[in-house]
């Protein structure tokens, strides 16, 4: 009998309220295929101790996400993407939540997205959530 590998969800979390809808997104997935939910943090460097607010919304992340009855990690790392990565794999994630960077976003933070999409291995899906005043505008028009 062939068992089928049980989805597994990652949601890619900034210590930005935007955060909450990715983690809402990949909870609805997970709910959906009665599949387990992740959410990763990875803070540049070497401390997740780098500000005050910085602390204060990932504690949020931390408390909704264990409402929500999901696995929280959070790590340091120089190399985001190179983490990301190890993570998917030594996990045997199958889906990848991630939001969609904005225009306003400098050309090192869309290399660090490119760089993340490098990666994840192919056969992981990936979920790309538009920023919310993407979608207000498509809502409109």
């Amino acid at each position: 009998m062939i068992t089928e590998k049980k989805e597994k969800i990652l949601v890619l979390a900034t210590a930005q309220r935007n955060a909450l809808r990715l983690i809402d997104y990949g909870f609805s997935i997970a709910l959906a295929n009665d599949g387990e939910l992740h959410i990763l943090h990875i803070q540049k460097g070497n401390s997740v101790f780098d500000g005050r607010h910085t602390l204060k919304r990932l504690q949020e992340l931390i408390d909704y996400g264990s409402r929500l009855g999901a696995c929280i990690h959070v790590q340091c790392d120089m190399d985001v993407a190179r983490c990301i990565g190890s993570f998917v794999e030594k996990e045997e994630i199958t889906r990848v939540v991630m939001g969609e960077s904005g225009q306003e976003e400098n050309e090192k933070a869309l290399s660090e997205c490119d760089r993340i999409l490098e990666v994840i291995p192919e056969e992981v899906r990936l979920h790309v959530v538009a920023r919310e005043e993407v979608q207000l505008q498509r809502m409109i028009v």
